[in-house]
């Protein structure tokens, strides 16, 4: 069987898609802002920060991942906003470094640009701590991983990915006193 591609339309149809979901969920995130400074602006940092990635494609006609990609990078990290944002950037520019050289995608490149947003995450916090977006990421792209190994649909391999997201979000509290103690889950994670 031949493993499906994906061109540029798709990368771009989902940063748009995850915009406007963000939008619409920027209070609901602003309230659960408690780590690291429970400031109420996670939502519309991490809004922030998207808008502009995805702002950085509006001009840009071409169909191709390996243009597409930094582009949302460097949007992202030039819109960041907050720790989250700036720790969303991160994330994408960790799977810049893998599809920056594809004019299309595959689910297993897709699996591995995950995998690279998290190590990229992590290492660009000088103490990265658990119960947090990072490691909502982490366990995220370690799911996509062992979904490849098993099936290389990006459908299936997007729902692992979301469903294992979702599980991790709901054990942060777990995971981070802070948010245990508000009775909240990590907001950036969410």
């Amino acid at each position: 069987m031949e493993e499906a591609i994906y061109y540029g339309k798709t990368l771009k149809d989902a940063f748009k898609s995850a915009e406007r979901l963000l939008e619409k969920r920027i209070d609901e995130l602003n309230a659960l802002n408690v780590f690291p400074v429970p400031d109420g602006d996670t939502g519309i940092n991490m809004f922030l920060t998207l808008q502009a990635a995805t702002a950085s494609l509006d001009n840009l006609n071409t169909n191709s991942v390996a243009e597409m990609a930094p582009k949302l990078a460097r949007g992202a990290l030039l819109g960041a906003r907050g720790n989250s944002g700036v720790i969303l950037s991160q994330i994408f520019r960790g799977m810049a470094k893998v599809l920056e050289t594809k004019d299309y995608f595959t689910a297993f490149d897709f699996a591995k640009a995950l995998h690279n947003a998290s190590e990229t995450a992590y290492r660009s916090i000088t103490k990265p701590v658990e119960g947090t977006i990072l490691t909502v990421i982490r366990e995220a792209a370690e799911a996509a991983g062992q979904q490849i190994s098993n099936n290389g649909n990006l459908k299936h391999t997007i729902t692992t990915v979301t469903d294992q997201a979702r599980n991790t979000v709901s054990r942060t509290p777990d995971l981070l006193p802070q948010l245990k103690e508000a009775g909240v889950v990590d907001a950036g994670g969410k």
